[in-house]
């Protein structure tokens, strides 16, 4: 599902962000990137996105050689990844429903499987009812989920997450990172980057360390 061979990352001003970083996750399974902060995390989770691309190496994500992708063949790509960020990136003067719905009129989905894919993403992350809500009436846990709740309305194979703990207290990361895992259950790879040493240890999840842009480990 996804492949880093000998990858690196250079960018302007000679700041080496990845050095010869090599792993691979299998298709259906759950894994843990970490390391501490600057330790090229985001920078792997960019590159597999394709929002960077690598200066040497090579990427691969569910079948696709990422620097021979064409550009009209992006878009359909990026449909087949669902993508969580720490801050949630919702728009607040939107409902919660038009935030979750928004990948689905980017991608030309319109009427009735609209509202039912919504609501079944929303059932999912356990915020059923609250689709005409709007995302400042909510919980940060709340707003995590809604958030997830939009990665998934498309029906990714594929789901990455960036800290997605990170500004949550322990009992709402358990709950977070056990939708991961419930998702994975159901068949989603899953790659979480974080360093929140505690969630890695309730898991049974292989992981994955960088320290300073370099490989450590992928046990």
């Amino acid at each position: 599902m996804i492949e880093l061979k000998h990858v690196f990352k250079r960018y302007p001003l000679g700041i080496e962000a990845l050095s010869d970083v090599s792993f691979r996750v299998a298709r259906g399974e759950m894994a843990f990137l970490t390391g501490p902060s600057g330790a090229g995390k985001s920078t792997v989770l960019k590159l597999i996105c394709l929002l960077e691309r690598p200066t040497r190496g090579q990427v691969m994500v569910n079948g696709h050689d990422l620097a021979r992708l064409k550009p009209y063949r992006l878009p359909h790509f990026r449909r087949e990844i669902g993508v969580v960020f720490q801050d949630n990136r919702l728009l607040n003067e939107r409902t919660v429903f038009d935030n979750v719905a928004l990948p689905l009129l980017v991608a030309g989905v319109t009427g009735d499987e609209v509202r039912k894919r919504v609501l079944a993403a929303l059932d999912k992350v356990g915020l059923r009812g609250r689709e005409r809500g709007f995302p400042l009436a909510l919980s940060g846990g709340e707003q995590q989920r809604v958030g997830i709740a939009r990665a998934l309305v498309h029906r990714p194979a594929l789901l990455i997450a960036d800290e997605p703990t990170g500004n949550l207290d322990a009992a709402l990361s358990d709950d977070i990172i056990d939708l991961f895992q419930e998702f994975n259950d159901h068949g989603v790879t899953v790659l979480i980057a974080t360093h929140d040493l505690r969630q890695i240890g309730r898991l049974q999840a292989r992981v994955i360390r960088l320290g300073e842009g370099h490989m450590v480990s992928a046990a």
